[in-house]
């Protein structure tokens, strides 16, 4: 028998193979891979003792070495290039808590698969076979009761590594500092609840002076201001990747969202930095219905319905419903995607409505189609007795773009390659659709006796083509690689619309992040804010735009994370989160006389 060290040795280098394929898949070129492994070896050492690590706790369980070598090194490589893959389409990397949305995946599944991706999996089979035979020559056949004792001690040894580098990386989550493999288990990261600081507090360093915020960021509630004591109807459309793409510089033979464009003129209006692209939805809309922001949480891709919300959060469906609004939700998809069908009853939610609830609506290709979702907030108007309070969320622009679904209403003149402009086309057609169904609802609204308030936004920026590419091709982007475009604002800014049928003013708004839409939503319609809401309105004031790598104030100074000044802000905005989570989970099931969350201050 060969010295148990080689077969360990063995291990390692072939473990290398799939930690630098994935890095060089994930960062897209050599170089960068390359500055990774010289800038922190160790950290290239962990993903490798990863990898090692998994071999050997596998080997303990097949008790075959040449077995589990294969099984994490195609495992390994199939993640990465999954990775790489999910990475070039939403910038996103691939994180554990993706194996529990499968089902979110195979519902979309027939609009994302294409030929080449079932050859090349058919490919991969054979591939896989002959990589297995080599590695069983390479072993040789082991008996693993000659190597148990070695395999025991290096996994454990391994675990002692590993337990080191999550001490010494605690605060990271970021692929890029981490790598991939390493990163994987650190991007869970559900909330950790901490002890709250306590309203009092947070009101002495948010009000020093104990006065009342006035203005535009406070409650905005004054005497001449009757139609807003009436409770406005108020309804929230979330259109699906709605996104001016006029920016893109390309000859249309109609502008896609002219009625969109006009109603800037008598509306409150402006861009919304929001925390995703290409995806992820229900992050967006959880900062707009709640205030929060998703920059206290491990990443702006951590799916806060899935992992966090278990519990009753304050919303604005909460804040609608205690001032006697019928407060209703409308999503044309199924019920669990994102599991809103548990989510939104605890945001406030009295009534839902889902796709199960509308046989034989009307589609635009495989989505529901967004006239058959303004004819039902019609519907729903006309027949409520109490206030409304909605939110949309809509489908029908949803991607990938690759087959025509409308009627062809648009022409357009580019150098794009055939493909590309086809899947430009279609995203602008459904644009065109988006917003004539927007025009048709407030077009409803200027006649009706009923004072409503609507905000119509996107949720993110489509998908067009892979890295990019539709947006390298026009200039909108250039060869910038896809970490430098991870806070890059072009790529995260979506317009909005605040319209009302009773006061058609014109403002348009400097940049802001989406969850200061809570407190604008509250101004607008009259409604006193809770008291963490004034808090967030104040951290606007100082902050009204906040990334990853750094925050803007309201004279548009720079300041980036490592200043005490990003530090302080990011800090009280999530003692905000802390408290709220804390009396959320601790009031749950108490009578509404003993606490109520949505108290404003006296």
């Amino acid at each position: 028998m060969k010295a148990p060290h080689k077969y360990l040795l063995k291990i390692s280098l072939i473990m290398i193979v799939p930690i630098l394929l994935s890095e060089y898949l994930f960062r897209t070129d050599i170089a960068s891979v390359v500055n990774w492994l010289i800038n922190d070896p160790f950290m290239f050492i962990l993903n490798l003792t990863v990898l090692v690590g998994l071999t050997l706790f596998f080997a303990f369980l097949f008790r075959r070495l040449d077995v589990s070598v294969w099984f994490i090194l195609m495992f390994s490589i199939i993640l990465g290039v999954v990775n790489a893959k999910k990475f070039s389409l939403r910038s996103v990397p691939f994180m554990l808590n993706d194996f529990f949305l499968f089902r979110e995946l195979w519902v979309l599944m027939p609009e994302m698969l294409s030929p080449t991706w079932v050859l090349l999996t058919i490919a991969a089979f054979p591939i896989c076979i002959g990589v297995f035979l080599l590695i069983r020559k390479w072993f040789g056949r082991v008996p693993f009761k000659e190597v148990k004792k070695h395999v025991i001690i290096s996994f454990l040894f391994c675990l002692s590594l590993i337990m080191v580098g999550q001490s010494i990386y605690a605060e990271s989550h970021s692929p890029w500092e981490l790598g991939f493999i390493y990163s994987l288990p650190r991007a869970i990261g559900n909330y950790e609840e901490k002890n709250p600081v306590g309203w009092e507090e947070i009101e002495q360093e948010v009000f020093p002076e104990g006065e009342l915020p006035t203005g535009e960021e406070g409650n905005a509630v004054t005497e001449e201001k009757t139609v807003k004591e009436e409770n406005p109807n108020v309804i929230i459309i979330m259109s699906e990747s709605f996104w001016d793409i006029n920016k893109l510089d390309v000859d249309f033979s109609e502008n896609p969202i002219a009625y969109f464009d006009g109603l800037k003129e008598e509306s409150i209006h402006g861009d919304l930095y929001v925390p995703v692209f290409g995806g992820g939805t229900a992050n967006t809309e959880f900062e707009v219905l709640t205030g929060l922001t998703m920059k206290n949480y491990p990443n702006d891709w951590h799916i806060v319905y899935r992992e966090e919300i278990d519990y009753p959060m304050p919303s604005l469906a909460t804040i609608f419903q205690e001032a006697g609004y019928k407060t209703h939700a409308f999503h044309p998809f199924h019920s669990w995607y994102y599991e809103r069908n548990e989510v939104y009853p605890r945001l406030g939610f009295q009534e839902t409505v889902f796709m199960e609830n509308m046989e034989g609506a009307p589609t635009l290709g495989p989505f529901i189609s967004d006239e058959y979702v303004t004819d039902e907030l019609i519907k729903l108007l006309e027949t409520s007795k109490e206030p409304v309070f909605n939110f949309t969320v809509t489908m029908q622009n949803h991607g990938p773009y690759n087959e025509a679904r409308n009627p062809s209403v648009i022409d357009l003149d580019t150098n794009l390659e055939e493909d590309q402009e086809k899947m430009l086309k279609i995203y602008g057609e459904g644009l065109y659709y988006s917003d004539q169904a927007l025009k048709k609802l407030v077009e409803y609204l200027r006649e009706s006796d009923e004072p409503t308030l609507l905000l119509f936004f996107g949720d993110h920026l489509p998908m067009l083509g892979e890295n990019y590419s539709i947006y390298r091709e026009l200039g909108f982007l250039g060869e910038e690689t896809p970490e430098a475009l991870q806070d890059d604002l072009r790529l995260y800014t979506v317009p909005y619309v605040l319209w009302s049928n009773y006061d058609h003013k014109s403002e348009e708004k400097s940049l802001k992040n989406a969850s200061y839409l809570t407190s604008l939503i509250l101004e607008e319609s009259g409604k006193p804010k809770p008291l963490y809401l004034e808090a967030v309105s104040r951290i606007q004031e100082r902050a009204p735009l906040i990334l990853n790598g750094y925050l803007e104030d309201s004279e548009g100074v720079r300041y980036d994370r490592e200043t005490e000044e990003y530090q302080e802000v990011l800090s009280l905005y999530q003692r905000i989160r802390d408290q709220l989570v804390y009396e959320a989970k601790h009031y749950r099931g108490r009578p509404e006389s003993n606490f109520n969350i949505n108290r404003v201050r006296q």
